[in-house]
């Protein structure tokens, strides 16, 4: 149930059906840097939310770690699969198996969150810094080795900043922890991401808590 403004005073009294009103908006904003300048910006819009893990993601955005909740937003994947072979500026759109989804297209590298931070008693900033040489060369799905969709991922890990990585489509694939379920995800066009050069993709996502 969602309260009328003047009826807000009464929340305490429909504490779950006052929370289940909650939603969630995003921004992402994808930058690709070589020697620290950026060289292009893919995408900086509105993000698409799985409608997955509301709840957790609720419990992040209301105190540290979930206060105690268990569950919160810490690792970022990006992949090569968000357009179609032989399109790659034409990024798959969302349809009506996208609130579905558990995972990218053909995700390429997953790793923790760089860093995060609190602009906004109800939004969290996360970013993801990742680095073109860590990436094994069988991970692509594409010769042209680019990435062109990004994901935001929630688990039952802690919200700290960390370097574990994962690459979960190369041979051999590397494992992860199966309470890690896509959360939001976002396709764009294709940006280079060759192993034989040194580029940092940043992805910068900012959730916020809307009533």
């Amino acid at each position: 149930m969602k309260l009328p403004a003047f009826l807000k005073f009464l929340a305490p009294l429909f504490r779950d059906e006052f929370l289940e009103a909650q939603r969630l908006k995003g921004w992402l904003r994808i930058e690709t840097r070589k020697n620290g300048v950026v060289v292009d910006v893919p995408y900086d819009g509105p993000n698409f939310i799985v409608d997955l893990g509301l709840t957790s993601a609720r419990d992040v955005l209301i105190g540290t770690n979930g206060a105690g909740f268990s569950g919160s937003l810490f690792r970022m994947a990006i992949g090569d699969g968000g357009c179609p072979a032989g399109q790659l500026f034409s990024p798959k759109q969302p349809d009506g198996t996208w609130p579905a989804k558990t995972a990218l297209f053909h995700e390429v590298l997953r790793q923790d969150i760089s860093a995060f931070s609190k602009p906004t008693s109800s939004s969290m900033r996360f970013v993801g810094s990742f680095d073109s040489t860590v990436v094994d060369p069988t991970s692509y799905s594409l010769s042209e080795r680019v990435i062109n969709e990004a994901a935001l991922i929630i688990g039952d890990g802690v919200l700290t900043v960390g370097g574990d990585k994962k690459q979960i489509n190369k041979v051999p694939p590397d494992t992860v922890d199966p309470d890690e379920k896509l959360f939001s995800m976002r396709t764009f066009k294709s940006t280079p991401f060759s192993y034989t050069e040194d580029v940092t993709i940043t992805c910068t996502w900012t959730i916020t808590v809307v009533r």
